[in-house]
């Protein structure tokens, strides 16, 4: 990968992190991560060498010195909600209450670009459901960017009350100008709460991404998550359920398509802490063009996780000679007393045999590629539980872009 834009001298300094605080006016909870953040500046950047979740990407696209700090004034978030039992607020206007728990989940010191976020965080915005609402209707965030050469960084605090109900669709864009982009997701479900999170990435051809989304449940609480990569030059994402509420559960769902020289770039965390918790993942991608997907995972079940139940998938298929995907699946079993831990891998083309059966009923080969690329990308969507016509809506932006890689015939 090419690193761009390039400068000698860093504008991602202390004293720039300083004056972004003041221009913004930052209530107590956002000064202090942000006064944690400028000070962990010169953290090391992770090593592709070194750290193996890093292993696939060029170190020059880490190297963000030649970015420049967001502008007090950029942040474009799709604005309030009014809808009842649900508060959705910049982190400007949040209470100080609920903003107390930033930063708990996506910390400041898990790396150097935690920091970066942290230090020049610009565009939180706090989604907070209060205790025993059912939020009928997705609440929908987007996110757009356009500053060329720029430094962005959203960031979403989700607070999901005890026996609350809520929905979030979170949709990035970018244009087509060189910038990297740091978000960071929360995920608290309080007691008996249900959330489902979906992040739609819709980057534009220069951006890279390095995204950070950690869920954390408390007892019988069930979290959903469900990312899809359409686009985006490099697009990394760190995301990772930790299941410290007895009775709570995971699933994670992800489905990328990529087309031209795109990098995709998965690491999960399956992390079952506490007893008679259940985890669900499955990530696929289609590949054409000179495109690579790559899986990272690890499911973690503790000493103190008896009873888990835990299942870890990744399936890529190859729709060139040129695309590659690499795909580490692992298990970490501190217990014996386990209901299910498993996981497993795939990356190949399209299966010969089930195009000739396939073509035997009249398809040209173009037309049954495109049908069992449509069926192999369809199952993360009916398996997230989003309701149809969200599915609908995603199936869409999934075919616009299998037409761009010429696989939607």
């Amino acid at each position: 990968m090419t690193s761009a834009p390039s400068t000698a001298a860093s504008m991602l300094t202390p004293e720039a992190s300083r004056a972004l605080g003041e221009a913004l006016g930052d209530g107590a909870s956002v000064a202090g991560l942000r006064t944690s953040g400028a000070a962990a500046l010169d953290r090391a950047l992770p090593s592709p060498a070194l750290d193996r979740p890093w292993k696939y990407v060029d170190p020059a696209a880490l190297n963000l010195d030649g970015f420049a700090p967001p502008d007090a004034a950029s942040a474009d978030w799709g604005g309030a909600q009014d809808i009842e039992g649900l508060e959705v607020a910049g982190f400007e206007e949040a209470p100080e209450g609920a903003l107390a728990r930033l930063g708990g989940a996506v910390a400041v010191e898990d790396s150097r670009l935690t920091a970066l976020h942290y230090a020049f965080l610009q565009g939180g915005v706090l989604v907070e459901a209060k205790a025993n609402a059912e939020i009928a209707e997705p609440v929908r965030l987007t996110r757009e960017f356009t500053a060329a050469g720029g430094l962005a960084t959203p960031h979403t605090l989700v607070v999901a009350g005890p026996n609350s109900r809520l929905t979030l669709i979170e949709e990035y864009r970018s244009s087509d100008e060189p910038m990297a982009v740091l978000p960071a997701v929360e995920l608290l479900a309080g007691p008996g709460a249900v959330v489902s999170y979906t992040s739609l990435h819709r980057w534009g051809a220069r951006t890279r991404v390095f995204a950070e989304q950690r869920a954390v449940t408390e007892p019988n609480s069930d979290v959903r998550s469900l990312s899809l990569v359409t686009g985006g030059r490099l697009v990394k994402s760190h995301i990772t359920s930790s299941l410290e509420g007895r009775g709570s559960s995971s699933e994670i769902y992800g489905l990328s398509v990529g087309g031209g020289d795109e990098h995709t770039d998965f690491y999960t965390v399956q992390d079952h802490v506490a007893e008679d918790t259940r985890s669900d993942l499955l990530i696929k991608s289609a590949l054409g063009d000179r495109s690579r997907a790559v899986y990272y995972g690890l499911t973690k079940v503790g000493l103190g996780a008896r009873r888990a139940d835990a299942n870890q998938e990744n399936r890529n298929l190859l729709l060139s000679r040129t695309a590659k995907a690499d795909s580490d699946p692992v298990l970490e079993i501190l217990t014996n007393d386990v209901t299910r831990v498993s996981h497993g891998a795939t990356a190949g083309p399209v299966d010969e045999e089930e195009l000739f059966y396939i073509q035997s009923r009249g398809l040209t080969r173009e037309g049954a590629v495109g049908l069992l690329v449509r069926g192999f990308l369809g199952e993360p969507l009916d398996r997230s539980g989003l309701a149809e016509g969200i599915r609908n809506e995603l199936s869409a932006l999934v075919e616009t872009k299998l037409q761009a890689v010429g696989a939607g015939a």
